[in-house]
């Protein structure tokens, strides 16, 4: 079941933050309140995924920050960033990989970016070969690549960057 993140969730959701970040090293850098990145500012929307009470997925929508409005974004959607949402914080349990539960989470945010007439973007480490293969079968197209920056001065990372064009998705 997918539904709206709640904040008595971000408990459960920084454990399995811990669970997906020791497995496959997302986020790169662990942050000093996983809660607060989680729940973050600027969150236009955030779901989880939800079975028999254990949340098993997470994915933010999210305001294009002004350090990241300047990305191959701006120039493969010439609208403006406050029509642009970046989707963020997306990692589903190792324990439930391959049941739908990315889709259903992508899905949902696809849907509802276009009710509210946001433009969807990302970005995604480029060793990161497993989601670059899974934005590209749901009909994302990749525009370029990107250096963000990270908590930890003067680390960058290299991130392959992302657009869903209107009416791409397979």
């Amino acid at each position: 079941m997918l539904r709206p993140r709640r904040p008595e969730d971000l408990e459960a959701c920084v454990a399995l933050l811990r669970d997906v970040h020791e497995a496959d090293g997302y986020p790169l850098v662990w942050p000093a309140d996983p809660a607060s990145w989680l729940a973050g500012t600027g969150d236009l929307a955030t779901w989880v995924a939800e079975e028999d009470g254990t949340i098993l997925g997470h994915l933010s929508l999210r305001r294009l920050d002004a350090a990241r409005s300047g990305s191959p974004w701006h120039e493969a959607l010439p609208v403006p960033v406050e029509q642009r949402a970046v989707v963020s914080r997306f990692f589903v349990s190792t324990r439930a990989r391959r049941l739908g539960i990315g889709d259903a989470l992508m899905t949902r945010a696809e849907q509802h970016a276009a009710e509210e007439k946001l433009r969807l973007v990302l970005d995604v480490a480029v060793e990161n070969r497993t989601a670059i293969a899974f934005y590209q079968r749901r009909g994302w197209r990749r525009v370029g690549t990107g250096e963000l920056p990270l908590s930890a001065d003067p680390w960058v990372l290299s991130v392959a960057v992302f657009v869903l064009d209107p009416g791409s998705r397979n």
